[in-house]
């Protein structure tokens, strides 16, 4: 900085110096690629940073996707094996019955009373039509 006296009075002026053009582009083209580098480091880092989240994201989603998939896989599991329980539930209380005792033990074990002889006949499901 230089002090410049102004004229007919006691002020004084402080004035930057006077640098040459060359040195001056040669500033300012140095602080120009200065800056580009520090944006361009600032970029790499926002896109690694978004990169990474990204990621992040995609691999929970794909984990949630594969728990909910397991979930209804053990529902429906679990929706089977009430049914199952209904049914044997149903069957413990039939088989208690005498009736309903004789006649499953003669269909499924081909019991038979003594003198009885047992045909089998065909289910109209197992017929064949010609």
């Amino acid at each position: 900085m230089e002090v410049h006296k102004l004229a007919n009075s006691n002020v004084s002026v402080l004035k930057p110096k006077q640098v040459n053009n060359s040195q001056n582009t040669s500033r300012s083209n140095y602080v120009l690629k200065i800056h580009k580098r520090r944006l361009a480091a600032i970029g790499i880092v926002f896109a690694l940073v978004i990169c990474v989240l990204g990621f992040q994201i995609i691999s929970a989603h794909q984990a949630y996707s594969k728990t909910v998939g397991n979930i209804e896989v053990s529902q429906e599991k679990l929706s089977k094996q009430k049914a199952t329980k209904h049914d044997l539930k149903i069957e413990k209380s039939q088989l208690n019955n005498k009736s309903y005792l004789e006649k499953y033990i003669r269909e499924k074990y081909m019991y038979s009373k003594p003198g009885e002889q047992i045909y089998n006949l065909p289910d109209s499901a197992n017929t064949f039509q010609k």
